[in-house]
């Protein structure tokens, strides 16, 4: 089975330049190093406005209000429990109810697939927070946070499709998924909420 949620395309002069935001577009050098959250938030935002396609100066302008919500210390924003929370309470004020669900480490890769497949079929994007991953594929991706939006299936192989720093990524899942002591990461999603 394939699926791939509809991520926000960004687009500048009429060139897609993102599948999902780029923290690189921040102003501010600090940003741009360590606002991987802000822009997790900025794609979750997006995608559940049901903005599909935005122009890159309108969509920064998302980015920088997430900022303020999810401002890095000097470690970043490795906060699993926070981030969903925060983001719960920006979409509550647009009158969006959500509760988060969260896998903290996961156990097996059957388990941390299952938590992919059911959040892609109920049609929520994941938030990874990679804290360690020896994989080569991931080097540059230690200490921070992608969005899944995608599971691929080809015979015998399975891919996880994400967005990186507004590109679009495959991995074989089996590489990213594959536990052990050395490779430490969270997800977290959103499950519909009735409103309070």
């Amino acid at each position: 089975m394939d699926i791939e949620l509809q991520i926000t395309r960004i687009y500048e002069n009429n060139q897609m330049i993102g599948y999902g935001g780029n923290q690189d577009w921040f102003l501010e050098t600090w940003a741009q190093k360590a606002g991987c959250a802000s822009v997790l938030a900025s794609n979750l935002y997006a995608y559940y406005s049901h903005i599909t396609k935005i122009e890159k100066h309108a969509f920064l302008a998302i980015m920088n209000q997430m900022f303020e919500c999810f401002t890095p210390g000097k470690m970043g924003y490795p906060f699993l429990y926070k981030f969903a929370r925060t983001f719960c309470q920006v979409m509550k004020d647009k009158q969006v109810y959500f509760q988060p669900v969260y896998m903290k480490q996961p156990q097996s890769y059957q388990q941390a697939k299952d938590f992919v497949m059911k959040s892609l079929l109920d049609k929520h994007p994941i938030g990874l927070l990679i804290l360690h991953h020896q994989s080569p594929q991931l080097e540059d991706d230690n200490w921070h946070w992608v969005c899944i939006t995608g599971w691929k299936q080809y015979e015998n192989q399975e891919t996880v499709v994400f967005s990186d720093c507004g590109q679009r990524r495959e991995i074989d899942a089996r590489i990213l998924f594959d536990i052990q002591p050395q490779n430490i990461m969270k997800m977290m999603r959103m499950k519909n909420s009735p409103q309070p």
